[in-house]
């Protein structure tokens, strides 16, 4: 990370005063006090090690698409007249691989836990691992969504269209 003296001068402030407000954090935020006032760029990492890089869009509706299809698909198990669809193997969101996928499982949880989107999908968090798949998805969501994609009403589908999705 590159900063001029005047952005280090404006973290500096900000450090001094987070160390009077926060006892418990005092030496932390003293210690980048430090960096920052002798210019210490080697450790200007640990100023924004805790800031993640940007989602882009197209990754985040990714998301937002994959957690809609699966929305779908409980409307339809709700008044589906056949467990097939209920007793298919991917018929519940399983998540994001938390080693490999990590950024789309926590753009997921932010989704569900704190915003309270997709509400439906708060029953499966002791199924799924708290959104952890445990193995990568990515491939699997994205034939999924494409699939989702070829039907003409993607939000009026059948139960065998939804099967078909989770075949994908």
């Amino acid at each position: 990370m590159e900063m001029t003296k005047k952005d280090r001068v404006f973290l500096i402030n900000q450090y001094q005063i987070l160390a009077a407000l926060n006892v418990a954090e005092a030496d932390h935020y003293k210690e980048l006090i430090s960096i920052l006032q002798h210019g210490y760029e080697i450790f200007y990492s640990m100023i924004d090690e805790w800031v993640s890089e940007d989602m882009p869009r197209s990754e985040g509706k990714l998301v937002l698409d994959i957690l809609s299809i699966y929305r779908v698909i409980e409307d339809l198990k709700r008044g589906g007249k056949n467990k097939t669809l209920s007793e298919h193997n991917y018929s519940y969101f399983r998540g994001f691989d938390g080693n490999n996928e990590t950024e789309y499982m926590i753009f997921a949880r932010f989704l569900i836990e704190e915003q309270g989107k997709f509400s439906e999908q708060q029953a499966y968090l002791s199924k799924n691992d708290g959104l952890n798949s445990h193995t990568e998805m990515l491939n699997k969501y994205r034939r999924m969504i494409a699939r989702w994609e070829s039907f003409g009403e993607k939000w009026q589908l059948s139960e065998s269209q939804a099967l078909e999705i989770l075949d994908a």
